[in-house]
């Protein structure tokens, strides 16, 4: 439920449920006497009304606050709250204000005035319940900042309404009417108007939706245990009980993943560890993306992102020179600039390149003395050249 509309249902059901209450009563009164003059029967008639109208706009209005997480037990715990702030109160300020107005019911401006004061403190009483189921004094001063002011303008509208109106009946049915519906608006409205933590869903299922963070811990996932409840298309890849919020003692409230397979993202960065939430941080789990907002600041700061080590430069060897400066300076000297480079000389085209020297011939065969195989003459020569003029036999 986004926060304008905790602000209408708690209006429109402390509104009714003060009508309904006083239709339910008002025939069953009438008959006791109420109005036939009978000053200590109709002062307590008052009170005993008053009182049950105040636990049922008590209860109305915490139910509505609980209709962000529509729990039947969460439910059931703030009706069963409200209805005690709402007989606390009603007890208590219809008490004081009949007492003040016996007694000085004959100046009409000292009759006022106790009516206004029954009244605020009606919904001083109311306002108080509807952070004790939290435990949580911020709500609980919200509360009775909303509760005071619209239980005051409830009771300072009556007068001039029963005045105009005439009829008591008429006149109490406007102003319970009107109590319930300026305690509903106020209250609701105190809430929102000093929320200092809020969560608001931006995607996934039932987008819009708004939840004022409080002193316990706030969990998110498919489970009707959780705080935030995420099912139909919002349940893609989102476990049972998917993440935690906490409140810490500072004031700061951290995030952690609660061993999901699918795991969350905190800014588009992994949560592997406690996570400290800062304003505007984006929560996503599965297809939700929850948006984190808070109006003080804490402060705190966040763990460091894991880095990756860079490859360690190669040694330099003795005297060699460095030419660029180390990575780690923070401002580097621009390099020189390069020498200009000689403009090539265009190379003759008569020039040529040299040819390879020719390999020289063999040395020719040495004559050798050798017999001739028929005649036997000696005869000198070079091998397969020689002739024997005799015989005529080449060898």
């Amino acid at each position: 439920m986004s926060f304008l509309r905790l602000i209408y249902w708690s209006a429109l059901i402390g509104g009714w449920a003060a009508f309904i209450t006083w239709l339910l009563m008002e025939v069953p009164f009438r008959y006791l006497g109420i109005d036939e003059g009978k000053p200590y029967i109709s002062a307590l008639l008052a009170i005993v009304m008053a009182t049950i109208v105040a636990v049922t706009i008590g209860g109305g209005v915490s139910l509505a606050s609980g209709l962000t997480n529509p729990k039947l037990v969460n439910l059931a715990k703030r009706l069963v709250i409200g209805f005690i702030g709402g007989l606390l109160g009603g007890l208590l300020g219809s008490l004081i204000g009949a007492c003040i107005f016996a007694v000085l019911q004959q100046v009409p401006v000292l009759g006022f005035i106790s009516r206004v004061l029954g009244w605020t403190l009606i919904g001083l009483g109311i306002g108080v319940s509807e952070g004790l189921l939290d435990r949580d004094l911020k709500k609980v001063r919200n509360g009775v900042i909303g509760g005071g002011l619209g239980g005051f303008l409830a009771g300072l509208f009556f007068v001039p309404v029963s005045l105009i109106i005439g009829s008591p009946m008429s006149s109490r049915a406007l102003g319970f009417v009107l109590l319930g519906l300026f305690l509903g608006l106020f209250i609701g409205l105190a809430q929102v108007l000093l929320k200092e933590s809020w969560l608001t869903v931006e995607q996934g299922f039932r987008a819009g939706r708004q939840l004022i963070l409080g002193k316990e811990q706030i969990t998110m996932g498919t489970s009707e245990k959780s705080s935030l409840i995420f099912i139909a298309y919002g349940a893609k890849g989102v476990e049972p009980l998917h993440l935690k919020i906490t409140r810490q003692e500072t004031g700061g409230y951290v995030l952690e993943d609660n061993q999901s397979r699918t795991g969350t993202l905190l800014n588009g960065q992994p949560v592997t560890s406690p996570m400290l939430l800062n304003d505007g941080d984006s929560i996503q789990f599965g297809v939700n993306v929850v948006r984190f907002n808070e109006r003080a600041k804490h402060g705190g700061q966040r763990l460091p992102e894991p880095s990756v080590p860079k490859p360690a430069a190669p040694p330099i060897p003795a005297g060699a020179i460095q030419t660029s400066a180390p990575a780690t300076s923070a401002v580097q000297a621009p390099a020189p600039a390069p020498p200009p480079r000689p403009a090539p000389v265009p190379m003759p085209n008569a020039i040529q390149a040299t040819p390879p020297k020719p390999t020289p011939p063999p040395a020719p065969p040495k004559p050798v003395e050798s017999s001739c195989p028929i005649c036997g003459k000696k005869i000198t020569g070079v091998p397969g050249e020689r002739r024997c003029v005799k015989c005529f036999v080449t060898f």
